[in-house]
């Protein structure tokens, strides 16, 4: 099945790449897609070709970056395998009638977080906000890694940090600043139940509010920013902040 599949990875005028025993071929295709009544409805499956690597790489784990992407696809059957894929250039078409009458390999599977993560990558890059080139600019690499670090111990399902930018659509020059509030907008069962994970939550929205309060031309507002349960959080707080990803600032690569 692989030399069938692999003849397909191939870019306009260019050999077909080159696919190791050790590479994973991951669809990454919507199911009804896959499963399409005709293969005039879906004539194609979209392949991602990914490459093993020793460990994920810290700037491009975690969503940080939207164009590279390393994970580990099953911790539980493959627990020392790390694997690297770019969104484009690693991202091919295969007639799905190949797949027809071809399982899936049974040796190998995505467990469901690593497949949760792709489709939330994809997600991210098409749907990732835009922030000003000059905002962007005020957060130094430092600082960076020392939010990162505050938010380090907070899983994705039990807080998220939200930014609302005031002059979000300007790009400011260097002796004005950019006016900020940051959210922390907890699980409601988390912040009725659970005092530990609560607290925990609240040392890491001060550690972050204060580093990026340290940014030059950065001002946070400390009157709005605030923990809040997901319950209180409102849908207007929603649509006037962005999710708070370090993917935003992958110009950088």
């Amino acid at each position: 099945m692989l030399p069938v599949i692999a003849q397909h990875l191939t870019r306009p005028g260019a050999a077909a790449v080159e696919v190791a025993a050790d590479h994973w071929l991951v669809v990454v295709s919507q199911t009804c897609d896959i499963v399409a009544r005709t293969l005039e409805a879906e004539p194609f499956v979209e392949i991602l070709h990914c490459k093993p690597i020793k460990k994920p790489r810290a700037q491009y784990r975690d969503f940080r970056s939207t164009r590279i992407l390393d994970f580990r696809p099953n911790r539980e059957t493959h627990e020392a395998v790390a694997l690297s894929a770019h969104a484009v250039a690693d991202r091919y078409l295969v007639p799905r009638e190949l797949f027809r009458d071809q399982p899936p390999d049974a040796a190998r599977h995505l467990s469901g977080e690593a497949a949760q993560r792709i489709m939330a990558w994809y997600a991210l890059r098409a749907g990732r906000p835009s922030w000003p080139d000059a905002f962007v600019k005020r957060i130094d690499k430092d600082t960076e890694d020392a939010l990162e670090a505050a938010i380090e111990p907070l899983k994705e399902d039990i807080a998220e940090v939200r930014l609302g930018i005031v002059e979000k659509d300007v790009e400011l020059g260097d002796d004005q600043s950019y006016h900020v509030a940051v959210y922390f907008v907890v699980d409601a069962e988390i912040w009725e139940g659970d005092v530990e994970g609560r607290a925990a939550i609240n040392a890491a929205f001060a550690t972050f509010v204060s580093k990026l309060n340290e940014c030059d031309g950065i001002e946070v507002d400390q009157n709005l920013s605030e923990v809040v349960s997901g319950d209180e959080f409102t849908w207007q707080e929603t649509r006037a902040t962005d999710e708070w990803n370090f993917a935003n600032l992958s110009h950088r690569e």
